[in-house]
Protein backbone atom coordinates (compact mmCIF):
# COMPACT_ATOMS: atom_id res chain seq x y z
CA UNK A 1 0.00 0.00 0.00
CA UNK A 2 1.65 3.23 -1.16
CA UNK A 3 -1.47 5.40 -0.99
CA UNK A 4 -4.44 5.11 1.36
CA UNK A 5 -7.81 6.57 0.38
CA UNK A 6 -10.41 6.87 3.14
CA UNK A 7 -14.02 7.23 1.97
CA UNK A 8 -16.19 5.76 4.73
CA UNK A 9 -17.96 7.86 7.35
CA UNK A 10 -16.85 7.10 10.89
CA UNK A 11 -13.35 5.86 9.99
CA UNK A 12 -10.59 6.79 12.44
CA UNK A 13 -6.88 6.97 11.66
CA UNK A 14 -4.22 6.59 14.31
CA UNK A 15 -0.71 5.34 14.82
CA UNK A 16 0.85 2.63 16.96
CA UNK A 17 4.62 2.54 16.90
CA UNK A 18 5.60 2.86 13.25
CA UNK A 19 2.26 1.51 11.98
CA UNK A 20 -0.77 3.31 10.61
CA UNK A 21 -3.95 1.94 12.17
CA UNK A 22 -7.28 2.34 10.35
CA UNK A 23 -10.45 1.54 12.27
CA UNK A 24 -13.69 1.36 10.29
CA UNK A 25 -17.08 2.02 11.88
CA UNK A 26 -18.00 -1.65 11.45
CA UNK A 27 -15.08 -2.75 13.62
CA UNK A 28 -12.66 -3.62 10.79
CA UNK A 29 -9.04 -2.79 11.65
CA UNK A 30 -6.31 -2.35 9.04
CA UNK A 31 -2.63 -1.84 9.88
CA UNK A 32 0.12 -0.72 7.53
CA UNK A 33 3.77 0.21 8.01
CA UNK A 34 4.30 3.97 7.67
CA UNK A 35 7.56 3.26 5.83
CA UNK A 36 5.53 1.90 2.89
CA UNK A 37 3.16 4.87 2.72
CA UNK A 38 3.53 7.84 0.36
CA UNK A 39 0.22 9.63 0.88
CA UNK A 40 -3.20 9.60 2.55
CA UNK A 41 -6.38 10.88 0.86
CA UNK A 42 -9.43 11.65 2.99
CA UNK A 43 -12.48 11.81 0.73
CA UNK A 44 -15.32 11.76 3.24
CA UNK A 45 -16.65 13.87 6.08
CA UNK A 46 -16.80 12.32 9.55
CA UNK A 47 -13.27 10.88 9.42
CA UNK A 48 -11.08 11.40 12.48
CA UNK A 49 -7.29 11.54 12.44
CA UNK A 50 -4.99 11.66 15.47
CA UNK A 51 -2.43 14.41 16.02
CA UNK A 52 0.18 11.70 16.62
CA UNK A 53 -0.38 10.35 13.12
CA UNK A 54 -0.11 13.85 11.63
CA UNK A 55 3.24 14.31 13.39
CA UNK A 56 4.52 10.92 12.20
CA UNK A 57 3.43 11.67 8.62
CA UNK A 58 5.11 15.08 8.74
CA UNK A 59 8.36 13.51 9.93
CA UNK A 60 8.30 11.04 7.02
CA UNK A 61 7.14 13.42 4.29
CA UNK A 62 3.77 11.67 3.89
CA UNK A 63 1.21 14.10 2.49
CA UNK A 64 -2.37 14.10 3.73
CA UNK A 65 -4.96 15.33 1.18
CA UNK A 66 -8.56 16.26 1.93
CA UNK A 67 -10.94 15.83 -1.03
CA UNK A 68 -14.40 17.45 -1.00
CA UNK A 69 -17.71 16.13 -2.37
CA UNK A 70 -16.95 17.57 -5.81
CA UNK A 71 -13.77 15.53 -6.07
CA UNK A 72 -11.55 18.55 -5.49
CA UNK A 73 -8.43 18.48 -3.32
CA UNK A 74 -9.15 21.34 -0.92
CA UNK A 75 -6.27 20.91 1.52
CA UNK A 76 -2.83 19.34 1.77
CA UNK A 77 -1.00 18.76 5.06
CA UNK A 78 2.80 18.43 4.98
CA UNK A 79 5.65 19.59 7.16
CA UNK A 80 7.57 22.67 5.90
CA UNK A 81 10.77 20.68 6.54
CA UNK A 82 9.79 18.25 3.79
CA UNK A 83 8.99 20.86 1.17
CA UNK A 84 11.70 21.28 -1.40
CA UNK A 85 10.86 24.86 -2.32
CA UNK A 86 13.79 26.59 -3.97
CA UNK A 87 13.56 30.37 -4.04
CA UNK A 88 15.27 30.56 -7.43
CA UNK A 89 12.68 28.19 -8.94
CA UNK A 90 9.75 30.24 -7.68
CA UNK A 91 11.36 33.50 -8.72
CA UNK A 92 11.99 32.08 -12.19
CA UNK A 93 8.42 30.70 -12.30
CA UNK A 94 6.86 34.15 -11.77
CA UNK A 95 9.17 35.70 -14.36
CA UNK A 96 8.67 32.90 -16.91
CA UNK A 97 4.88 32.72 -16.57
CA UNK A 98 4.67 36.45 -17.29
CA UNK A 99 6.93 36.31 -20.33
CA UNK A 100 6.57 35.01 -23.92
CA UNK A 101 8.44 31.82 -22.87
CA UNK A 102 5.22 30.80 -21.10
CA UNK A 103 3.59 30.30 -24.53
CA UNK A 104 6.15 27.68 -25.53
CA UNK A 105 5.59 25.58 -22.38
CA UNK A 106 1.79 25.95 -22.51
CA UNK A 107 1.73 24.92 -26.16
CA UNK A 108 3.68 21.77 -25.33
CA UNK A 109 1.25 20.87 -22.54
CA UNK A 110 -1.82 21.22 -24.77
CA UNK A 111 -0.15 19.50 -27.73
CA UNK A 112 0.79 16.55 -25.50
CA UNK A 113 -2.73 16.36 -24.07
CA UNK A 114 -4.15 16.10 -27.60
CA UNK A 115 -1.59 13.41 -28.51
CA UNK A 116 -2.61 11.37 -25.48
CA UNK A 117 -6.31 11.75 -26.29
CA UNK A 118 -5.43 10.35 -29.71
CA UNK A 119 -3.54 7.48 -28.04
CA UNK A 120 -6.65 6.57 -26.03
CA UNK A 121 -8.81 6.53 -29.17
CA UNK A 122 -6.34 4.27 -30.98
CA UNK A 123 -5.95 2.07 -27.87
CA UNK A 124 -9.66 1.23 -27.85
CA UNK A 125 -9.79 1.02 -31.64
CA UNK A 126 -7.14 -1.69 -31.48
CA UNK A 127 -9.14 -3.60 -28.86
CA UNK A 128 -12.41 -3.29 -30.76
CA UNK A 129 -10.84 -4.26 -34.07
CA UNK A 130 -9.85 -7.60 -32.55
CA UNK A 131 -13.36 -8.16 -31.18
CA UNK A 132 -16.92 -8.00 -32.40
CA UNK A 133 -17.10 -4.20 -32.72
CA UNK A 134 -14.67 -3.68 -35.58
CA UNK A 135 -17.28 -1.66 -37.48
CA UNK A 136 -17.07 1.11 -34.87
CA UNK A 137 -13.35 1.68 -35.35
CA UNK A 138 -13.69 3.99 -38.34
CA UNK A 139 -15.07 6.82 -36.25
CA UNK A 140 -12.31 6.46 -33.69
CA UNK A 141 -9.64 6.43 -36.38
CA UNK A 142 -11.12 9.46 -38.09
CA UNK A 143 -11.18 11.43 -34.85
CA UNK A 144 -7.64 10.28 -34.05
CA UNK A 145 -6.44 11.58 -37.42
CA UNK A 146 -8.12 14.94 -36.76
CA UNK A 147 -6.43 15.16 -33.36
CA UNK A 148 -3.09 14.37 -34.98
CA UNK A 149 -3.60 17.30 -37.35
CA UNK A 150 -4.62 19.59 -34.49
CA UNK A 151 -1.48 18.69 -32.50
CA UNK A 152 0.64 19.35 -35.60
CA UNK A 153 -1.13 22.69 -36.08
CA UNK A 154 -0.14 23.79 -32.57
CA UNK A 155 3.47 22.81 -33.23
CA UNK A 156 3.50 24.89 -36.42
CA UNK A 157 2.15 28.11 -34.90
CA UNK A 158 4.69 30.92 -35.03
CA UNK A 159 4.11 32.87 -31.86
CA UNK A 160 5.53 36.34 -31.41
CA UNK A 161 5.82 38.84 -28.59
CA UNK A 162 2.75 40.71 -29.80
CA UNK A 163 0.62 37.59 -29.20
CA UNK A 164 1.80 37.60 -25.61
CA UNK A 165 1.33 41.31 -25.04
CA UNK A 166 -2.25 41.19 -26.30
CA UNK A 167 -2.88 38.06 -24.27
CA UNK A 168 -4.39 36.36 -27.33
CA UNK A 169 -2.35 33.19 -27.15
CA UNK A 170 -4.22 31.64 -24.22
CA UNK A 171 -7.60 31.97 -25.92
CA UNK A 172 -6.22 30.48 -29.13
CA UNK A 173 -4.66 27.48 -27.39
CA UNK A 174 -7.69 26.78 -25.22
CA UNK A 175 -9.92 27.12 -28.27
CA UNK A 176 -8.00 24.35 -30.06
CA UNK A 177 -8.05 22.26 -26.89
CA UNK A 178 -11.83 22.68 -26.62
CA UNK A 179 -12.43 21.61 -30.22
CA UNK A 180 -10.24 18.53 -29.71
CA UNK A 181 -11.99 17.62 -26.46
CA UNK A 182 -15.39 17.71 -28.22
CA UNK A 183 -14.10 15.48 -31.03
CA UNK A 184 -12.54 13.11 -28.51
CA UNK A 185 -15.62 12.64 -26.31
CA UNK A 186 -18.03 12.54 -29.25
CA UNK A 187 -15.96 9.79 -30.88
CA UNK A 188 -16.02 7.76 -27.66
CA UNK A 189 -19.79 8.20 -27.35
CA UNK A 190 -20.49 7.22 -30.97
CA UNK A 191 -18.28 4.13 -30.57
CA UNK A 192 -20.40 3.00 -27.63
CA UNK A 193 -17.52 3.36 -25.19
CA UNK A 194 -19.49 5.48 -22.73
CA UNK A 195 -22.73 4.61 -20.86
CA UNK A 196 -26.02 5.72 -22.41
CA UNK A 197 -26.52 8.41 -19.78
CA UNK A 198 -23.23 10.09 -20.75
CA UNK A 199 -24.28 12.74 -23.29
CA UNK A 200 -21.38 15.13 -22.88
CA UNK A 201 -18.51 15.87 -20.54
CA UNK A 202 -19.57 17.58 -17.31
CA UNK A 203 -17.21 18.93 -14.69
CA UNK A 204 -17.32 18.88 -10.93
CA UNK A 205 -20.75 18.52 -9.40
CA UNK A 206 -22.14 16.29 -12.16
CA UNK A 207 -24.53 13.59 -10.95
CA UNK A 208 -24.28 11.47 -14.10
CA UNK A 209 -22.37 8.35 -13.05
CA UNK A 210 -19.65 8.26 -15.71
CA UNK A 211 -18.95 11.98 -15.34
CA UNK A 212 -18.94 11.61 -11.57
CA UNK A 213 -16.46 8.73 -11.88
CA UNK A 214 -14.20 10.80 -14.13
CA UNK A 215 -14.29 13.74 -11.71
CA UNK A 216 -13.48 11.51 -8.76
CA UNK A 217 -10.59 9.88 -10.63
CA UNK A 218 -9.21 13.29 -11.64
CA UNK A 219 -9.08 14.18 -7.92
CA UNK A 220 -6.93 11.10 -7.29
CA UNK A 221 -4.65 12.05 -10.18
CA UNK A 222 -4.52 15.60 -8.80
CA UNK A 223 -2.92 14.35 -5.57
CA UNK A 224 -0.07 12.76 -7.56
CA UNK A 225 0.48 15.91 -9.62
CA UNK A 226 0.35 18.11 -6.52
CA UNK A 227 3.09 16.06 -4.84
CA UNK A 228 5.32 16.01 -7.94
CA UNK A 229 5.17 19.79 -8.45
CA UNK A 230 5.57 20.51 -4.75
CA UNK A 231 8.69 18.31 -4.66
CA UNK A 232 10.09 20.32 -7.59
CA UNK A 233 9.73 23.56 -5.62
CA UNK A 234 6.91 25.27 -7.53
CA UNK A 235 4.31 27.75 -6.37
CA UNK A 236 1.22 25.68 -7.13
CA UNK A 237 -1.20 28.59 -7.30
CA UNK A 238 0.63 30.40 -10.11
CA UNK A 239 -0.39 28.80 -13.40
CA UNK A 240 -0.09 29.38 -17.12
CA UNK A 241 -3.29 28.20 -18.81
CA UNK A 242 -5.83 28.07 -15.99
CA UNK A 243 -6.82 31.42 -14.57
CA UNK A 244 -5.60 32.35 -11.12
CA UNK A 245 -8.26 32.33 -8.42
CA UNK A 246 -8.01 32.17 -4.62
CA UNK A 247 -7.76 28.55 -3.51
CA UNK A 248 -7.23 27.24 -7.06
CA UNK A 249 -3.96 25.36 -7.65
CA UNK A 250 -3.72 26.52 -11.27
CA UNK A 251 -0.32 24.98 -12.00
CA UNK A 252 -1.57 21.57 -10.81
CA UNK A 253 -4.44 21.79 -13.30
CA UNK A 254 -2.03 22.87 -16.06
CA UNK A 255 0.39 20.01 -15.47
CA UNK A 256 -2.43 17.45 -15.18
CA UNK A 257 -3.53 18.03 -18.76
CA UNK A 258 -1.14 15.59 -20.40
CA UNK A 259 -2.06 12.75 -17.98
CA UNK A 260 -5.86 13.03 -17.91
CA UNK A 261 -6.67 10.93 -20.97
CA UNK A 262 -4.30 8.02 -20.41
CA UNK A 263 -4.38 7.74 -16.62
CA UNK A 264 -8.05 8.58 -15.95
CA UNK A 265 -10.23 8.45 -19.09
CA UNK A 266 -8.83 5.13 -20.27
CA UNK A 267 -9.47 3.47 -16.89
CA UNK A 268 -13.00 4.85 -16.50
CA UNK A 269 -13.87 3.67 -20.01
CA UNK A 270 -12.62 0.19 -19.12
CA UNK A 271 -14.87 0.29 -16.04
CA UNK A 272 -17.92 1.60 -17.93
CA UNK A 273 -19.91 -1.62 -17.58
CA UNK A 274 -19.21 -1.75 -13.85
CA UNK A 275 -20.05 1.94 -13.37
CA UNK A 276 -23.18 1.66 -15.51
CA UNK A 277 -25.56 4.42 -16.70
CA UNK A 278 -27.73 6.58 -14.50
CA UNK A 279 -27.56 9.40 -11.99
CA UNK A 280 -27.09 7.58 -8.69
CA UNK A 281 -24.16 8.53 -6.51
CA UNK A 282 -21.06 6.35 -6.63
CA UNK A 283 -20.96 4.01 -3.67
CA UNK A 284 -17.76 3.46 -1.59
CA UNK A 285 -17.12 0.12 -3.28
CA UNK A 286 -17.14 1.76 -6.73
CA UNK A 287 -14.92 4.60 -5.53
CA UNK A 288 -12.44 2.11 -4.13
CA UNK A 289 -12.36 0.31 -7.49
CA UNK A 290 -11.60 3.62 -9.22
CA UNK A 291 -8.85 4.48 -6.73
CA UNK A 292 -7.27 1.05 -7.16
CA UNK A 293 -7.21 1.44 -10.96
CA UNK A 294 -5.59 4.88 -10.83
CA UNK A 295 -3.02 3.81 -8.23
CA UNK A 296 -2.25 0.68 -10.26
CA UNK A 297 -1.68 2.76 -13.41
CA UNK A 298 0.61 5.16 -11.57
CA UNK A 299 2.60 2.21 -10.18
CA UNK A 300 2.84 0.47 -13.56
CA UNK A 301 6.21 0.48 -15.28
CA UNK A 302 6.40 1.82 -18.82
CA UNK A 303 9.30 2.08 -21.23
CA UNK A 304 11.30 5.29 -20.82
CA UNK A 305 14.47 5.23 -22.85
CA UNK A 306 16.04 1.81 -22.30
CA UNK A 307 14.41 1.08 -18.94
CA UNK A 308 10.98 0.41 -17.51
CA UNK A 309 10.08 3.13 -15.00
CA UNK A 310 7.04 3.60 -12.78
CA UNK A 311 4.71 6.25 -14.15
CA UNK A 312 4.71 8.00 -10.78
CA UNK A 313 8.49 8.40 -11.05
CA UNK A 314 8.23 9.56 -14.65
CA UNK A 315 5.75 12.25 -13.55
CA UNK A 316 8.24 13.41 -10.92
CA UNK A 317 10.99 13.61 -13.52
CA UNK A 318 8.66 15.63 -15.76
CA UNK A 319 8.06 18.06 -12.91
CA UNK A 320 11.81 18.53 -12.54
CA UNK A 321 12.09 19.00 -16.31
CA UNK A 322 9.43 21.69 -16.09
CA UNK A 323 11.48 23.47 -13.43
CA UNK A 324 14.47 23.27 -15.78
CA UNK A 325 12.42 24.87 -18.55
CA UNK A 326 11.20 27.58 -16.20
CA UNK A 327 14.73 28.60 -15.20
CA UNK A 328 15.78 28.51 -18.87
CA UNK A 329 18.09 25.49 -18.77
CA UNK A 330 16.18 23.33 -21.28
CA UNK A 331 12.96 23.05 -23.27
CA UNK A 332 10.03 21.20 -21.77
CA UNK A 333 8.85 18.12 -23.65
CA UNK A 334 5.65 16.37 -22.56
CA UNK A 335 5.23 12.64 -21.99
CA UNK A 336 3.30 10.90 -24.79
CA UNK A 337 1.92 7.42 -24.19
CA UNK A 338 2.20 4.54 -26.65
CA UNK A 339 -1.08 2.84 -27.48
Amino acid sequence: MRYLTVQNFGTSLGVEGARLVVREHDGTVIEESLSRLRGIRIAKKGVSISSNLILECAARGIRIFFIDWRGHAVSSVISPRNQHAVVTVREAQFICFHSPRCIEISSELIKTKIKNERAVLLYFCKIMRNGSSADKCDGLQKAAEQLKNNAAAIASIKWNEEDFQRNQWRGRLMGIEGVCANRYWNALIRAGLMPDSFKYREGRGSRERANSALNYAYAILESYVWSALDNAGFELYEGMLHTDRPGKASLVLDFMEEYRAWVVDRNIIKLRNVIGPGYEMLDPKMKKRIVDEIDSTMSARIMKGHARVKLENIMQRQAYRLSGAVVGQKKYKGISFNW
